[in-house]
């Protein structure tokens, strides 16, 4: 079952991401096409978190899927499913 979740979970990074450089790939594609230049998405990133409070929301957010994760993989189970049987 270890081998099994710890599998699971690196596949969930995995594509995780993935995802992610793709979407970055998309934003600088997009900036190039539409001809603000490749210094445009740093201009942008300086007011993505702007406040605090939205600093504290994403660190939560994060926090919310990193934390579980790492303790599945510490034990290398998942909570029971007998309920959906």
């Amino acid at each position: 079952m270890k081998k099994r979740t710890r599998k699971l979970l690196l596949r969930k990074y995995a594509v995780i991401l993935l995802l992610s450089a793709l979407s970055l790939l998309y934003l600088y594609l997009i900036d190039l096409l539409f001809g603000y230049g490749i210094n445009n998405t740093s201009y942008i990133l300086n007011y993505l978190l702007y406040s605090a409070a939205e600093k504290l929301a994403a660190t939560v957010m994060l926090l919310c899927l990193i934390i579980p994760d790492a303790i599945y993989w510490i034990r290398g189970s998942q909570p029971g499913r007998s309920a959906e049987k």
